[in-house]
């Protein structure tokens, strides 16, 4: 197995291991890997759903939600993310990540791990982007750094309440149905420990952060968009161009990501994904 950095902002390519088949020594450098570099991506994998669970469950209890949209039959832990359509029928979800967000921080308890496995790639587009939190909070001025120490800011599920997303144009037509579910809103540390590392990092996106809690909305959103704009900063980020084979995972409390989508057609994407839970932020 060899380890090798792709960036100076983050990730690390892994070669020379079948997930399916590691051993507790393998697994125990991997997850040294995976704390020093954040992102990692394992090249040339044959998984089926079962063997990405499994792997998966390692780093925690798999996440899952009953009306999910778009989850692989037999595997509710499994998410589908395609932009194939059959019969005019997408069959799984097309534009998942399409604003900078870090997984799942509506959650009371949000995503640990993501894992994202490609069956299939298009030629052109589809590219997936990671901004680097650790690094973006550190980058901060002393004066910044002060003024947001003991700030909390209200993460929300529903995009129609976020002036910065629009509803997704496949849930245009039933958007009720898949925002309107009962996932009560978050409020999580701006500056978010990591609970590993224990490292400090600028816990916010504007996919799912809409304001700051007990702070004036006009001062609050002049704050946030300034903080938005520094977080995704060149020197912060990794693009990944996918390939077939590719499984990647990442650390949800220090990375925040989008998916530039822009897949040229007739070019496929899909991919199978899971995520793993963590801690309540602190």
């Amino acid at each position: 197995m060899e380890i090798s950095p792709l960036s100076n902002a983050l990730g690390a390519s892994v070669t020379g291991v079948d997930i399916g088949k590691i051993n507790q020594d393998q697994f125990a450098e991997i997850h040294r890997a995976f704390l020093d570099y954040q992102l990692l991506v394992f090249r040339e994998q044959q998984l089926d759903a079962e063997a990405q669970i499994a792997f998966s469950k390692r780093f925690g209890p798999i996440e899952t939600r009953p009306d999910r949209p778009f989850t692989l039959p037999g595997y509710p832990e499994v998410t589908i993310l395609s932009n194939r359509l059959i019969d005019d029928e997408p069959v799984g979800v097309i534009s998942a990540g399409d604003f900078w967000h870090t997984d799942l921080s509506f959650g009371e308890i949000p995503c640990r791990v993501t894992f994202l496995y490609a069956l299939e790639v298009a030629k052109e587009g589809g590219d997936t982007e990671w901004s680097n939190i650790y690094t973006a909070y550190d980058a901060l001025s002393d004066k910044m750094k002060e003024r947001i120490a003991e700030l909390s800011c209200i993460h929300v599920f529903d995009r129609r309440r976020n002036k910065r997303t629009k509803v997704d144009t496949q849930f245009i037509d039933k958007a009720e149905e898949v925002y309107g579910v009962t996932i009560p809103d978050a409020v999580h540390p701006m500056v978010r420990h990591h609970p590993e590392t224990g490292r400090k990092s600028l816990y916010i996106s504007p996919r799912f952060v809409v304001g700051i809690e007990g702070v004036d909305d006009d001062e609050a959103q002049s704050l946030l968009d300034e903080l938005f704009e520094h977080q995704i900063r060149p020197e912060f980020r990794y693009r990944h161009r996918w390939r077939r084979g590719d499984l990647l995972m990442w650390d949800n409390p220090c990375l925040i990501h989008v998916g530039h989508g822009n897949i040229k057609p007739p070019g496929i994407r899909h991919m199978h994904r899971t995520m793993v839970l963590g801690d309540r932020p602190h």
